[in-house]
């Protein structure tokens, strides 16, 4: 008996020692998680009450130099889920029905989001839903835990011009877009982005910061709304993007062009301002506030009038006559012949085995350098080339800017084409060519191609005398100078042979000049065109009584004579800037 006694003892104390253990850990254990470990878990139990939701910044608003809006957000919505947050009672049937959306794919996007950390985060449903809809579901809310919705800003055009090409527009993020961009640009899946025009190249300065908005969610995962407190982080809007572009300007060079396959730009010689900027035809701007649609896109795409092409800055074409200043410049530098050197033109010029025509094919007489660029004679400037070598031509045409990019602050500018002795190797061997191709380059035909922009860069220098800015949309951007250095004789020369262009008799630029005290040079071009009609050109500029200019580059396609159709619309541009301007302080 008492060796039972002592054995229940000796248990008894066994149990009260593990007992005793037991309460020691679990003590130290609710001590670990009260005290040591408390921020840890008070962290995570607020993460299970608590979502952070990212409120997307307002892009910046874009306004011309005279403060007209031309680019302005309006709110629509995207519709997301936290897949964790999504319960049994979750209506699939009520949401596809409102939104449109097929049931077995909600239900099987939502389970794939449930895998991995991802369940945490907001899945999108549905993007770019109207306030109709978004209205609705709110009202269903205890049906549907787990559904928010975030404000995103999309663009709208409240003025009559459009800026098609020079705006460009915004698209979903890619995977691949947010690998290779800039990390401070801080993207996320679902974003968008400036993907073209300015939208593009000013994407770091009218994007923003994003903002976080914290959530309450009850233990069924349901949304209860904003949590207001201090560490919430309203999003940062972004900068204001003032252009050098003028609306009335812009208006009148898009009717101008309506109908028509072309290409307008008028600047500022004195600081490269770009003033307006029309490349036509265009494409709805509004079609890219949601997803657009294939069939749309594809149409777009084989659209024969290639609607999608800037034709300003990415059109390369043969620049026609307008070419004939650079001739000249080079004629005058390299001293290939005097100003009064002559050429009689019969209308026809024999080189070899073949016989280039002049554009009047009854001949424009004896001619000299400046009536040759007044007439645009093709005959005195076939003589001419055969003075001077291939690279005293391409190296003049190169220092006007022509077979580089002009640096204009838009993506994807082209750089055209100026045939040196060592392409022309390259193209078709030493044997493949003769110096008889000259007589095509020296009228901007054959392998030479240009963009607007870039003849829009050769007048600049003209009306400035060889100094110019870069060419730029922004009004912030620092000027970046650009020279062609030539005796201000020379300079001198071409002015005046483009006034008697325009304002001399029979001059092929007669059709731009305007009535008053403003005075217009110019240098009307037409190109052929292996594909149809001749492309019509016109190159000039406009000059005040106070000295302040405006040059112009336009290009019809297919439009045919230069003087006939591109020189009228320089005429209608010129006289609205000198209305606009001419009174103006």
């Amino acid at each position: 008996m008492t060796v039972y006694k002592q054995n229940i003892r000796h248990k008894s104390s066994l149990l009260i020692w593990v007992a005793g253990f037991i309460l020691l850990l679990l003590g130290y254990r609710f001590f670990e998680l009260q005290v040591v470990d408390y921020h840890k878990y008070w962290s995570k139990a607020q993460s299970n009450a608590v979502r952070r939701i990212s409120v997307p910044a307002q892009r910046g608003i874009i306004y011309d130099r005279n403060g007209v809006s031309l680019v302005d957000n309006s709110p629509i919505y995207d519709m997301k889920v936290i897949p964790v947050d999504v319960t049994e009672v979750f209506n699939y049937g009520l949401l596809a029905d409102v939104t449109g959306l097929e049931e077995t794919e909600l239900r099987e996007k939502i389970r794939q989001g449930k895998r991995g950390i991802s369940r945490f985060r907001p899945l999108l449903i549905q993007r770019h839903i109207g306030f109709e809809v978004m209205a609705r579901l709110e009202e269903y809310r205890l049906e549907l835990p787990g559904l928010i919705f975030s404000q995103l800003p999309a663009r709208v055009y409240p003025d009559s011009c459009k800026l098609t090409h020079s705006l460009g527009y915004l698209r979903n993020i890619t995977e691949e877009i947010i690998q290779h961009s800039d990390t401070t640009l801080n993207y996320r899946p679902d974003d968008i982005y400036g993907a073209a025009g300015l939208e593009m190249s000013y994407e770091a300065y009218l994007r923003g910061r994003d903002g976080v908005e914290l959530h309450t969610v009850d233990i069924l995962g349901r949304d209860l709304g904003v949590l207001q407190q201090e560490n919430y982080y309203p999003p940062v809007p972004g900068s204001r993007l003032d252009l050098c572009i003028d609306a009335r300007l812009q208006l009148k060079g898009e009717r101008l062009l309506a109908g028509r396959r072309g290409a307008l730009i008028a600047m500022d010689p004195v600081n490269g301002d770009v003033l307006a900027y029309v490349s036509s035809p265009d494409y709805d701007l509004d079609s890219f506030v949601g997803p657009i649609p294939y069939d749309l896109w594809n149409k777009w795409n084989t659209d024969p009038n290639r609607p999608l092409l800037n034709r300003v800055i990415n059109g390369t074409y043969p620049p026609g006559s307008v070419m004939k200043l650079v001739a000249a410049a080079a004629a005058l530098k390299y001293k290939s012949v005097s100003p009064t050197w002559t050429v009689n033109c019969t209308g026809s010029y024999v080189y070899g085995n073949r016989t280039y025509h002049c554009w009047n094919e009854g001949g424009h007489g004896l001619v000299n350098l400046k009536t040759a660029i007044k007439y645009s004679c093709n005959v005195y400037f076939y003589h001419l080339i055969q003075q001077m070598s291939l690279e005293q031509w391409a190296s003049m045409a190169r220092a006007f800017g022509f077979g580089s990019r002009t640096g204009i602050d838009l993506p994807y500018e082209s750089r055209g084409v100026v045939p040196t002795k060592k392409y022309m190797n390259n193209k078709y061997t030493s044997r493949g060519w003769a110096k008889g191709n000259l007589l095509s380059f020296v009228i901007g035909q054959g392998d030479v191609l240009a963009t607007p922009v870039q003849v829009a860069q050769m007048i600049n220098l003209i009306a400035q005398k060889g100094r110019t800015c870069k060419p730029h949309l922004s009004k912030d951007i620092m000027l970046t100078p650009f020279r062609l250095d030539l005796k201000p004789s020379t300079w001198d020369f071409i002015q005046q042979a483009m006034w008697e262009v325009v304002n001399g008799e029979h001059g092929t630029g007669k059709s731009s000049r305007i009535p008053g005290p403003a005075v217009v040079r110019g240098k009307t071009g037409t190109s052929e065109n292996p594909h149809g009609e001749p492309h019509s050109w016109y190159g000039g500029y406009v000059t005040l009584p106070d000295g302040r200019m405006m040059t112009i580059a336009i290009i019809v396609e297919n439009g045919g004579k230069g003087s006939h159709v591109a020189a009228p619309m320089a005429k209608e541009m010129f006289q609205l800037f000198s209305d606009l301007y001419l009174t103006s302080g």
